[in-house]
């Protein structure tokens, strides 16, 4: 069984794209036999490798922006980088929503928790829904497990996101970081049709 792991974070665009072409991708490649969605902090990856995020650093910001709308209409999906982008990722409490996935992930199956995030990532969550949630969610437990999906990627020397992890057969895993990597994902699951990023 071949697991393909995507540490993500919903404030992150590019862990938006990499979602929906690993979703194009589940029912194409057969050897991709589950897709498991890890919520992580884009932040704290950012600190512990003392990289700057794109909202602090004016050229990366810019570029981002523009490669955005080209990866977007390259990939056929809908995006428009927030308005107040910068604000919502320098001001907003990051936490939040990825502590609230954090929690649902505990507590629903797989499938179930994939849609979902889809969802988050077109449609945005209300922040009234996120803050009546906040009891379960800053519970001791469910913050330990969002810091120990958060070191994962750490430890495997991830500077940003998205990172998707390749758990072989053979008990290997390989990382790949970007939203632009698919066909090296089909590479190491062995695959030999190449992926589906139009639709």
């Amino acid at each position: 069984m071949t697991i393909v792991e995507f540490f993500f974070d919903i404030r992150s665009p590019f862990s938006r794209i990499q979602y929906e072409l690993l979703i194009r991708q589940q029912n194409h490649w057969k050897s991709m036999t589950q897709l498991r969605m890890t919520p992580v902090l884009i932040r704290n990856i950012f600190e512990a490798s003392g990289n700057l995020s794109p909202a602090m650093n004016p050229a990366k910001l810019a570029y981002l922006t523009r490669d955005l709308v080209m990866l977007a209409d390259y990939y056929k999906m809908k995006y428009a980088t927030p308005k107040e982008f910068r604000k919502i990722v320098t001001e907003s409490p990051m936490a939040n929503t990825q502590l609230f996935l954090t929690a649902i992930q505990n507590h629903s199956d797989e499938a179930t928790f994939n849609r979902l995030v889809g969802v988050i990532f077109d449609e945005g969550i209300a922040s009234d829904v996120v803050e009546k949630a906040i009891n379960v969610m800053e519970s001791d437990e469910n913050r330990a497990q969002l810091e120990k999906n958060t070191k994962r990627p750490i430890e495997l020397g991830g500077f940003g996101l998205p990172i998707t992890l390749v758990h072989s057969d053979n008990n290997n895993a390989s990382w790949v970081f970007g939203s632009d990597r698919m066909h090296i994902i089909g590479h190491l699951l062995g695959e030999k049709e190449p992926p589906i990023l139009r639709s």
